[in-house]
């Protein structure tokens, strides 16, 4: 559960297509993700998206073609700024 509330500020720093999906590598602020686990849901810019790697300041996200196809996720490149939320 989300309360719609953002958070933090990101920035995608990496997208690398993975045939009809695309993974997004997001850098975050210090301490955004204290706590953080694999698997958790972290919504970017409104969009929940499950964490499948985690690092100091960053984590990565895998989006399938069913989510580009229904989001604005599509048009989204390096640089961009995103919204960022952890789930309750």
């Amino acid at each position: 559960m989300f309360t719609g509330l953002v958070e933090a500020m990101g920035e995608i720093t990496a997208v690398e297509p993975r045939g009809g999906d695309r993974r997004f590598v997001i850098r975050t602020p210090a301490g955004f993700l204290e706590g953080a686990a694999l698997g958790d849901s972290i919504a970017v810019s409104g969009v929940c998206l499950t964490a499948v790697a985690l690092g100091a300041g960053w984590f990565e996200v895998d989006i399938s073609a069913e989510t580009l196809s229904r989001s604005n996720l599509n048009g989204w490149s390096e640089g961009r700024a995103v919204n960022l939320e952890r789930a309750l």
